[in-house]
């Protein structure tokens, strides 16, 4: 009995050691704090690139854009019925920054989508549009990413019909 508690006291004493000693290592280290900074600047920058990757069509031609702009809007729908939210939210945003009709398409989100979604894609919808004009190519065809729509207008539009 004595012997397995004198070992277990040494490995003990052992591991508060090797502690006390990385311990010392890494706060002597003139670098750390600026390896800290720079490890948490890259997963900040990692974590918002994440956020705002959204999906692009693999080319620009009208019949591969409709056919991209199907496909986001019916995985975003997967992933509303799912309950997942953000996914939902950056494939309906794709879906948007590539239909010719975006007002009307906002609308429709607007009816069908639960209010904490629309709320979310609302806030979402300017990072996706600044995300993806800094993305386009310069030359070749461009797909103009639609403004955000205001109360305003659709308050406008419903009037008039």
């Amino acid at each position: 009995m004595y012997k397995s508690l004198v070992a277990s006291g040494v490995a003990a004493a052992t591991f508060i050691s090797y502690c006390i000693y990385y311990d010392y290592k890494r706060r002597s280290d003139p670098l750390y704090k600026t390896k800290l900074r720079e490890r948490r600047r890259l997963a900040r920058n990692h974590a918002r690139d994440v956020e705002l990757d959204i999906p692009l069509p693999a080319s620009l031609d009208p019949m591969s854009i409709q056919k991209f702009f199907m496909e986001q809007v019916q995985a975003g729908e997967e992933k509303l019925g799912m309950g997942d939210y953000p996914g939902a939210v950056k494939h309906f945003a794709s879906a948007v920054l590539h239909c010719g009709q975006g007002y009307q398409l906002l609308q429709i989100l607007q009816s069908t989508m639960p209010p904490e979604a629309y709320k979310m894609f609302m806030e979402f919808l300017p990072k996706a549009q600044a995300k993806y004009s800094k993305m386009q190519p310069k030359s070749g065809p461009r797909v103009q990413a639609q403004p955000k729509v205001s109360n305003e207008r659709i308050i406008e539009e419903e009037a008039v019909d």
